[in-house]
């Protein structure tokens, strides 16, 4: 049976077995599934902390220890401890590089440079980095992850592995391109047909700067083409066929969708210009990886690298909305592998997925936080206030949602087409004083009903239309199998006589100079009933 079957993407949703699945997902730190004694760790820590899905890296070295001779126990290992949790599994197929790098690979790999040649500098210096140009590294790359993939399909069940990360963050560090003997042969080319038909479909940005600048002949060379963006361009065209190649010799064996990430440059506008944001993302290839899957090179990409679904960002810079709507414009699905995990963090998971209509968000290294790290509570109720949102798009596929930040004590904010919601912090500071920012999301799934998800705000429905509106019923609520089970029924000071209803901070303490006690304990989920009067 086809695997797709079971897993696909639908107007940017992942559909698992027909019915919408939000990925609330945790990625391993480095060396988290590296041995049995780290995978049992690790998941334990994603079971207790509420993920329902697990980004775990499967290094090239650990299940090809000499060519040719292949152990997987390892990965039985990591799909063993996942199905004991009742968790979902990413691998992250960490082969021929990993951060550009070449480190997760095999020791027979890195001992034969002859055969798997390096990339080289301007310097004339190798780095431990394989050469794209390489067909010795990708056969060897495309056979072990072909071997991998034959053997989750055997151990598939329909769910546990969702889908699979081939490779990580690739791209040239340390210089703009690629100047090995087998680089230089293929610098002077021409510029393949199916780069040039491409360009017809390059967002504004560098590279479509360039190429208008210099024209498209068909017989041009890269610098002919590209110009200064040329090396850039040519390592995107090396690195996306490589993976193509990797990608296909995969999904011939197992059928389930396939993206590459990427290391995101800093050449858009940065959250409040931080200084060492340049210094983190990089301005200039070779700062960043040269040739990764960014959004001005996407267009090359999605046109050599067919066989993969998406290109997803790794964001822990930059302006998270703006570069995060920009990926999800390339291929229609937003997913966000990498991330803060942090209080920022927690309230970009809730933007991305209420008002980006991101398949699933997972901040990176949550399993080694401990319990009395300041953010441990935050993020582990954000993964399950965000589990409570999977549970209400499985259930209306087609319900409006909207996710938000409220700044300061005095952000108000009015939530669809129709502002029929607003949400607010002014509204809470009087009784809940909080530094933290308010973070949420409203979803609309009959027009006169909502689930109200999140912390530090408060919500009241809007009069429209000449009609006043006010809350029916406002229900405190839990996913519990396949329903909701009903903690408690609020009404009278809980839902401000009607209006406006207040969800405090985690861990709020009330304001001394307010000498009613209220409940500060709320779960953080709503099920509220509008009427008209």
């Amino acid at each position: 049976m086809n695997s797709l079957l079971h897993r696909r993407f639908e107007h940017g949703r992942l559909m698992l077995h027909g019915r919408p699945y939000l990925i609330v997902g945790g990625e391993l730190h480095n060396s988290g599934s590296s041995t049995r004694a780290a995978i049992t760790e690790s998941l334990d820590a994603a079971a207790l902390m509420g993920v329902n899905t697990v980004l775990a890296p499967v290094a090239w070295e650990s299940i090809e220890p000499e060519e040719g001779v292949f152990d997987f126990s390892i990965v039985d290992a990591l799909i063993g401890a996942a199905r004991t949790h009742s968790l979902h599994v990413i691998p992250l197929w960490f082969g021929t590089w990993k951060n550009g790098m070449s480190n997760y690979v095999p020791g027979w790999v890195k001992r034969d440079a002859a055969r798997f040649p390096r990339i080289h500098t301007s310097a004339g210096t190798p780095i431990e980095a394989i050469s794209p140009f390489s067909r010795s590294a990708c056969e060897a790359d495309a056979r072990a992850f072909a071997a991998l993939m034959r053997h989750l399909k055997e151990l598939d069940d329909g769910e546990t592995v969702l889908m699979l990360q081939v490779e990580n963050e690739v791209g040239v560090l340390g210089d703009s391109r690629d100047r090995s003997r087998l680089a230089e042969e293929k610098w002077a080319d021409p510029v393949p047909a199916a780069v040039l038909d491409a360009l017809g479909r390059l967002d504004e940005g560098r590279l479509l700067g360039a190429v208008r600048r210099t024209g498209t002949a068909r017989d041009s060379n890269w610098e002919g083409v590209f110009s200064e963006e040329a090396d850039e361009a040519f390592m995107a065209a090396a690195y996306a066929s490589y993976i193509d190649e990797v990608a296909r010799a995969g999904r011939a064996e197992f059928d389930i969708p396939l993206y590459v990430n990427a290391w995101v440059d800093a050449n858009a506008q940065s959250d409040g210009g931080e200084a060492g944001f340049a210094l983190a993302g990089g301005v200039r290839p070779g700062e960043y990886p040269s040739g990764g899957p960014l959004r001005h090179t996407a267009s090359i990409w999605r046109a050599l690298a067919p066989t993969l679904d998406f290109l997803a960002p790794d964001l822990y810079f930059g302006t998270f909305d703006a570069i995060a709507s920009e990926y999800a414009a390339i291929d229609g699905i937003l997913f966000i592998p990498e991330m803060q995990c942090n209080r920022t963090g927690v309230e970009q998971m809730f933007r991305a997925v209420g008002e980006l209509g991101a398949a699933g968000v997972a901040p990176f290294a949550f399993d080694i936080m401990a319990k009395d790290d300041p953010h441990y509570s935050d993020v582990t109720d954000a993964f399950r206030l965000l589990s409570a949102a999977g549970k209400v798009l499985e259930q209306y596929p087609d319900a409006e949602m909207h996710g938000f930040t409220l700044t300061g004590d005095k952000s108000t904010k009015r939530l669809f087409g129709d502002g029929a919601v607003e949400v607010s912090s002014s509204h809470l500071a009087e009784t809940f004083p909080s530094e933290r920012n308010g973070v949420g999301l409203v979803a609309r799934v009959r027009q006169d009903l909502f689930y109200v998800i999140g912390r530090g705000f408060a919500v009241r429905t809007v009069d429209a239309g000449g009609s006043r509106t006010g809350w029916l019923a406002v229900e405190e609520v839990e996913p519990e199998g396949d329903d909701w089970r009903v903690r408690r029924r609020l009404n009278g000071d809980e839902v401000g006589g009607g209006q406006w209803i207040r969800l405090p901070a985690l861990d709020q303490t009330q304001s001394e100079l307010f000498p009613i006690r209220q409940n500060t304990r709320l779960s953080g989920i709503l099920r509220a009933s509008t009427y008209t009067y």
